[in-house]
């Protein structure tokens, strides 16, 4: 099973932190055994890849996402393109789990997508991972 991870990206309030913690997230999913992507780990961070241009960076996650059997989407900041994803994702059929802090308010909107097969609310990073892995083993 391949896993699409999705998250913020640009204008993070810390990015050193988020992306820490997509690593530690990235990490359990790899220890379980299941295949991922992750766009800023692949050449389009906006920090470290500036010169990628928007049309590539869509056209890449689209394709990396038509070619993954699930999302799991990081809610804890707003992002346009995250839930541009977590729609493709929704249409093409592709089970979605969101994760976020318990102190977060996210849009009703996104949380009503049909998609959506489980929602990871956590109190830290190590509840996020706790909860991640046994989502995960419920899988195999």
């Amino acid at each position: 099973m391949r896993i699409f991870f999705a998250g913020p990206l640009t204008d993070l309030e810390n990015p050193e932190k988020t992306k820490a913690f997509y690593g530690q997230l990235a990490a359990v999913t790899k220890n379980m055994g299941y295949d991922y992507f992750w766009a800023f780990l692949n050449g389009t961070d906006p920090i470290k890849n500036p010169d990628v241009s928007a049309s590539d960076v869509y056209h890449r996650d689209i394709e990396e996402l038509d070619k993954s059997d699930m999302m799991i989407a990081y809610m804890g900041e707003p992002s346009t393109g995250t839930g541009m994803e977590i729609e493709h994702a929704h249409q093409t059929n592709k089970p979605i789990v969101i994760l976020y802090e318990q102190e977060k308010r996210i849009s009703r909107m996104l949380r009503g997508c049909p998609g959506i097969v489980k929602e990871i609310v956590f109190s830290s990073e190590d509840d996020a991972l706790t909860q991640l892995k046994a989502f995960l083993s419920t899988l195999k």
